[in-house]
Order: structure tokens, then C-alpha cells, then sequence
């Protein structure tokens, strides 16, 4: 079993990381970039090119390789003219400067511009260039994208495409492990971009504005109305992952690069161990809910320092935000991992994608027994949500 884990750029991470043999690499990025990638800038740590690089040294000194992720899908066309391709370039120059080993890339016209260029420059794989098929996933492959990131949502729990996709392709792949997002999101390319776009380095003079990112406010309110939704997520337990690598997968990914080290090296040496007593909150990455304190400390102070530059309206709006955000972390949610000891073997008898959930009930007769949530705190946090969400939506221009 090999892992890649997510990097928060704290140097008692490669420390931690270091005393579990597992771990062969990790990825992060920085939070502003000309392409960004899969986290709005504000949710990670902060760090600059220089310190990025010193980290990137440290890793390697730790024998783990480095990827940076430039999985942004959506670059405003910066990729359709002449001068942005030429900046593209030019930033891919400096992140091999930098010592990258390799990039995990989500947009394929970028792909192939990278793969013409920078020829030894390993790229690997990501869920938001949409690879939800065997043809789309074939391509990649052709493209020398390696290894494959399996998208989560379509295929964890499909165990009639995974030996399908295993024997079909001969490039490596990976499973996301501890992901959380709902199954077959609604907002998943809205989202995707939303995020994309916020990490990306401001062009020009715009005046910064506030980001609520509605998407996860949304996803999160629903979960607090259908706890069930806790369970379809694709999210795999530790005990499980025996089933995959019995099918050929031995290359496991774990988020989140907003979590704390001591979070990271939990979900880390949980997977590692193939267990994990308790509370799955504990591993798996929810943005919104779980662990008060395994969010990294930068965040809110971002969002403060951010909130600076505001308007009146959108800066009370955000206060709100923050204090809503604390209560979600004190929300008492439980999912019980002793009760899901054969939960995952039910999905070798259903075919989600052509079934509806609400027919099915097989996630919701788990959660009944294996999710354990404060049912009035959470009527009322959504029912907060939703007034903020009213709120944003119908915030002045220029407020």
C-alpha cells in the first residue's frame, strides 16, 4: 500500500509523516497561483514561493516526493491566446525550479501543453478533468497522465467498473479515501470552478469581494436535514481497504491541505494501521462539520485580514459566516464506525447509478443506527444557513 497525503506545509508534518512507512508522497499548492486548483486560496495555509520551496527540500530530505497541484479546471481562457499560454509556461518553469516532482493537472488542454513542453515533467492525474467513464479514463492514459485519480463519486463503491477500469488500464491509479462530498453532487462542476477561480492570482485591480462559497454551504445544510447523506458519501473506511487492493488498488490518496498536522497524521496512521475506533468524523474531510480543532489555525485569520477590504454589508455578512461556521464545530455529530463493519459489502448488490436513493433506503437504514446527530441543533444550524444564504444572495452590488 502506498499513500499520498495531503500537506498543510508544517515541517512536524514530514516529521510525523516520516514514522509511517506508507507514505511515499504528498501534494499541496500554493494558495494563490496564475492556474489554482481544488481549495479556495483563503481555506489553506498561507505560504510564499520561498517557504513552499524550502518545504519542497524537507520532503525530499524525508525521502517523499512532491506534487503540486495545478487542478483549477476552468482558467478564463487563459490557455486560448498566445500571452497566457506563455505564462503558463513560464510558471511551470519555476515550479520544477522549485523542485517539484511531478503536477497533477485537471485541464487537458493544459496537459497537453505541459506534456509538449516539459517532456520528463511527470503529470498526474485529477477528478476535476471529469475521467467519470472508461473512455475518458482510456484518453487520459493515452495522454500520459499516470497515475489516474479515480473519480470517487462514480466508482468507489461500483464493484463491477473497478476490476474493469484496473484491467483496462496499465497506468497507475488512486483511490481517494477519506473524501466527503455528497454522492453525485449537484454543484460538483459549479463548485469545482468556484474553488478554481478563487485560488487563481487576482488580475488587474478588482476590488476584493466576499466569498461565502455557497456551494458548501449548501451540501452542508442538506447533510444537517439527511443524515444519510453522511453515509453516501464515498468515503472508505480503513478496515476496507483490503477490497481494493484484492482488485488491484494499492495507491490511496488522503485530504484535506486545510487540516491541522495533528488531523493529518490521525487520517494518516489510521488508513496506515487499516483502523480506526470511533468517530469516522474523526478521518473523514467534512469543510463544515467534525473536529473543532482540526482545521489549520490560518484560515479564519485569512478570512479576518480579507474581511478588511469589504464593504459594511458584505463584511457583517461574513462576520456571520465565521460565527455560524464555530457552531457547525460544536454541532455533537457522530458516525459510528463500529457499525459499519459490513455496511460496504451491501453495495456488491445494488447499482446506485441506476437506482434511486429514496427507493433503495439502504444508506438511510445504516444512518439510522450509525449516525448519531444532535437533531435539534441541527434544524436549527440549517435553518440559519438558509437565512444566510437568503441574505448573500440578495446582498446589494457595491454593499
Amino acid at each position: 500500500m502506498e499513500l499520498s497525503v495531503a500537506a498543510n506545509w508544517d515541517m512536524e508534518l514530514l516529521e510525523g509523516l516520516a514514522d509511517i512507512p506508507e507514505v511515499t508522497s504528498i501534494y499541496a499548492k500554493l494558495p494563490f497561483d496564475l492556474i489554482g486548483g481544488g481549495r479556495a486560496g483563503i481555506v489553506v495555509p498561507s505560504v510564499d514561493r520561498e517557504q513552499a520551496e524550502v518545504y519542497i527540500r524537507a520532503a525530499h530530505e524525508q525521502g517523499l516526493s512532491f506534487c503540486y497541484l495545478i487542478n483549477a479546471p476552468c482558467l478564463g481562457n487563459l490557455e486560448q491566446t498566445r500571452e497566457g499560454r506563455e505564462q503558463i509556461l513560464a510558471f511551470i518553469r519555476q515550479l520544477v525550479d522549485m523542485g517539484v516532482d511531478s503536477v497533477s493537472i485537471a485541464n487537458l488542454a493544459v496537459v497537453t501543453l505541459v506534456r509538449r513542453n516539459f517532456p520528463n515533467l511527470p503529470i498526474r492525474g485529477s477528478v476535476l478533468s471529469w475521467p467519470t467513464n472508461l473512455p475518458r479514463l482510456k484518453y487520459q492514459e493515452s495522454m500520459g497522465v499516470d497515475p489516474l485519480i479515480i473519480p470517487y463519486s462514480e466508482f468507489n463503491r461500483d464493484f463491477t467498473m473497478l476490476p474493469k477500469i484496473r484491467d483496462g488500464l496499465s497506468c497507475g491509479m488512486q483511490l481517494f479515501v477519506n473524501v466527503s462530498c455528497i454522492y453525485n453532487c449537484h454543484y460538483l462542476a459549479e463548485h469545482a470552478s468556484s474553488v478554481g477561480h478563487a485560488s487563481q492570482v487576482l488580475q488587474g485591480n478588482r476590488q476584493a469581494s466576499a466569498f461565502l462559497d455557497v456551494y458548501l454551504w449548501q451540501c452542508t445544510r442538506r447533510r444537517l436535514l439527511q443524515p444519510e447523506l453522511f453515509l453516501m458519501s464515498r468515503w472508505i473506511r480503513p478496515e476496507d481497504l483490503h477490497v481494493y487492493e484484492a482488485m488491484g488498488y494499492d495507491e490511496f490518496k488522503i485530504i484535506d491541505r486545510s487540516r491541522s498536522t495533528g488531523w493529518l497524521l490521525r487520517a494518516t496512521k489510521a488508513y496506515a494501521d487499516r483502523c480506526y475506533e470511533g468517530n469516522l468524523l474523526d478521518i473523514l474531510s467534512l469543510e463544515m462539520l467534525g473536529d473543532p480543532v482540526g482545521f489549520h489555525q490560518d484560515i479564519e485569520d485569512q478570512t479576518r485580514e480579507r474581511m478588511r477590504h469589504y464593504g459594511t454589508e458584505e463584511r457583517q455578512l461574513m462576520l456571520r459566516m465565521l460565527k455560524l461556521r464555530r457552531r457547525l464545530l460544536d454541532l455533537d455529530v457522530c458516525i459510528d464506525n463500529g457499525e459499519l463493519g459490513d455496511f460496504l459489502e451491501g453495495f456488491r448488490q445494488r447499482k446506485c447509478a441506476e437506482t434511486y436513493c429514496d427507493d433503495c433506503r439502504y444508506c438511510h437504514q445504516y444512518a439510522q443506527r450509525a449516525v448519531r446527530i444532535d437533531r435539534t441543533g441541527a434544524d436549527i444550524l440549517a435553518r440559519d444557513i438558509g437565512e444566510l444564504l437568503d441574505d448573500f444572495l440578495n446582498l446589494q452590488p457595491g454593499a
